[in-house]
């Protein structure tokens, strides 16, 4: 089903859930490239635990929008989601299981795996995807994961979706992999002065409504200004 995560992406976040927030970044192993490239972004993901419930609200509001697909996927082992496709990235509440701990909002970015051999000290890693640290706010993911946005938003033409981040997250995702990146520029990732944190994150539409996070009690996070 086109709503479905596939088993490698589910076996990776029970690993996740199963380990000790206690990586760090490695240092620098292979010399950076002096041209920059662009990040690409697939999706922005927002966990909640164990609130299945709040799942039918963001389906609801994301619903009333009018705007993009909105997907509702099945129970798993691990969480139930809801996404929000759009043409440029889609958006997902997940809500895991008891046994897992609380994840942290994250944006997942698209990088070849030739650069992955810089994290000497992954906090996890699978075939498709990469977790540099856990709360770090970014994930690596394989250009070869066969459930990218692309293949899902190609007949989408909604595209309304920016992203706002920290000045502290873009510091990190513009060197990932010890590489020179620059914010997308189809301008769907800036940086607003009011959030501090790597995992503070929010997503807003065309009319300056909060997409995600959802009945935030942080008015910065609540409303966009």
């Amino acid at each position: 089903m086109e709503c479905e995560i596939d088993k490698e992406r589910r076996n990776a976040l029970t690993v996740l859930g199963a380990c000790l927030l206690a990586s760090s970044l490695p240092n620098i192993a292979n010399a950076g490239e002096e041209k920059s490239m662009e990040l690409v972004v697939d999706h922005v993901m927002f966990p909640l635990y164990y609130n299945n419930q709040f799942l039918d609200i963001a389906e609801k509001v994301w619903k009333e929008l009018n705007a993009g697909k909105v997907i509702v996927g099945d129970q798993n082992p691990t969480y139930k989601g809801v996404y929000l496709h759009s043409r440029s990235f889609y958006v997902e509440y997940l809500s895991n299981v008891k046994e897992q701990p609380y994840w942290s909002n994250t944006i997942y970015f698209i990088v070849p795996k030739k650069y992955w051999g810089f994290y000497q000290n992954p906090a996890l890693v699978s075939e498709h995807f990469l977790v540099p640290e856990f709360g770090c706010g970014y994930q690596l993911i394989s250009p070869e994961y066969p459930h990218l946005n692309a293949k899902v938003a190609a007949s989408i033409d909604y595209d309304g979706l920016e992203i706002f981040i920290s000045q502290a997250l873009k510091e990190e995702i513009t060197n990932i992999a010890g590489q020179n990146w620059t914010l997308p520029s189809n301008g769907k990732i800036r940086v607003h002065k009011d959030l501090k944190h790597a995992h503070d994150i929010v997503v807003i539409n065309e009319n300056r409504k909060t997409i995600a996070p959802l009945l935030q009690p942080n008015p910065i996070l609540r409303e966009y200004l």
